[in-house]
């Protein structure tokens, strides 16, 4: 099989097979179950598929290698298939160890080129796709001299270290939200802008435990309306649709268009702006979201419960107490039913307990955890960028397309001049 047959090579570039250009070592590897490790903690990585698994106290390679997916991986194009492993870890029989011979090939580059490439055409199995070494010995690249394979790891690389900070704000982002907000549903914030303690301000005994003495302990039934609109069916109407699918952490992130007569059984709901909907359907999951004005009179599935706030009760404090309050959820559990397709009367919801600050608090708690939000919103857009940037770099670099040799000759020349 030869990948790339019809690319046209830019001048200097060659076709090679993985075989003529690396070393494989994977009779070095050897796999520890996971009872056996508990025994052998430690600082080294433990390598599979995809990724590390664990850290123990021993190692059986030392240096920098490329460990790409026998099995359990992901093959298709811009998948982590590969990656780089630096100083001393130890490897299962997952993963395949290779290591490119310094004359020919970086290991960077082999790494991004591996993950850029659909290789699934090298797969071997149908229940569990393989990737047996016979096959991958057999891969074909298309090889840039040494020098510019270096220049493309360097500029991929770049971008990746971007990437990498800004995952690490996210999570410290996600972090300070966290801490937060456990101390705000619990304790919120006074007039003055101070969170509460007991060492400050007065608290009281509650079915919630214990709560700032200007608190209420309300039923969810008395505060909000369960369900309150449904689709007027109109012919050719279309509709946009969302299912417990469309949401991951709060976010509405797909949508799917239907005509009215090709629409789901299940899309009922009408939703409208500030509208919470919760998941009865596989509650555990938290498919919950707001709905934003970018939403409204958009409709949702019956699997959902829609809540709408009364008067006494600001939505957005409320959807903080629904999304992230285990207190919510904990009580939601007690009304499932069914263990295979476990589900939640939307009625039953109503008997949940919150915890109901003054509302001009709930305000000011949501709009706090509002503002956190909208950091982190905009470090994930950042990120989706240099996704975006990364995958428009790795089309245009390990093809040939876009050419890096006068980076290479710029800084040869400068090194010239220093030396």
């Amino acid at each position: 099989m030869l990948m790339n047959a019809t690319l046209k090579l830019p001048e200097g570039w060659k076709f090679v097979k993985l075989e003529e250009v690396t070393e494989i070592l994977d009779s070095k590897r050897i796999p520890l179950d996971s009872e056996f490790r508990k025994n052998i903690q430690g600082s080294f990585p433990y390598c599979g598929a995809t990724g590390i698994i664990d850290y123990i106290d021993n190692w059986i390679f030392d240096g920098e290698y490329v460990l790409v997916a026998e099995d359990g991986g992901k093959f298709f194009r811009f998948e982590t298939t590969a990656y780089l492993m630096k100083g001393k870890f130890w490897a299962n029989n997952h993963v395949h160890i290779m290591k490119g011979k310094s004359e020919f090939l970086n290991n960077e580059f082999l790494s991004y080129f591996i993950n850029f490439e659909d290789i699934s055409s090298y797969i071997s199995g149908s229940t569990r796709e393989k990737l047996n070494q016979k096959l991958l010995r057999n891969i074909v690249i298309p090889l840039p001299p040494l020098p510019e394979q270096q220049k493309i790891a360097e500029i991929l690389e770049t971008v990746d270290n971007c990437l990498e900070k800004t995952q690490q704000l996210i999570e410290k982002y996600k972090r300070i939200k966290q801490g937060l907000m456990e101390e705000l549903l619990t304790k919120g914030i006074d007039e003055n802008g101070n969170i509460r303690s007991e060492e400050t301000h007065r608290f009281k005994d509650s079915p919630l435990g214990r709560i700032p003495e200007e608190w209420e302990v309300v039923r969810l039934e008395n505060e909000v309306y369960l369900n309150p609109d449904t689709l007027k069916y109109e012919k050719n109407k279309t509709i946009f649709y969302i299912d417990i699918e469309s949401i991951i952490e709060g976010q509405i992130t797909s949508i799917k268009i239907y005509k009215t007569e090709n629409a789901p059984s299940r899309a009922r709901r009408l939703v409208k702006t500030q509208d919470i909907i919760v998941s009865t359907v596989r509650p555990n999951l938290k498919a919950f979201a707001y709905i934003k004005p970018k939403y409204n009179e958009y409709i949702c599935s019956t699997g959902f419960a829609v809540l709408r706030a009364k008067n006494r009760l600001f939505s957005e404090f409320l959807f903080c107490l629904v999304l992230y309050d285990d207190i919510f959820l904990k009580q939601i559990s007690k009304f499932i039913t069914g263990s295979n397709y476990p589900a939640v009367n939307p009625s039953e919801l109503l008997k949940i307990i919150i915890p109901l600050p003054p509302l001009s608090e709930q305000q000011r708690i949501a709009e706090i955890l509002s503002q956190i939000d909208e950091v982190i919103e905009k470090e994930e857009k950042y990120k989706e960028k240099l996704e975006r940037l990364k995958k428009g770099l790795m089309e245009d670099l390990l093809s040939g397309k876009i050419r890096v040799n006068h980076f290479i000759s710029e800084e040869k020349e400068l090194q010239d001049e220093k030396n």
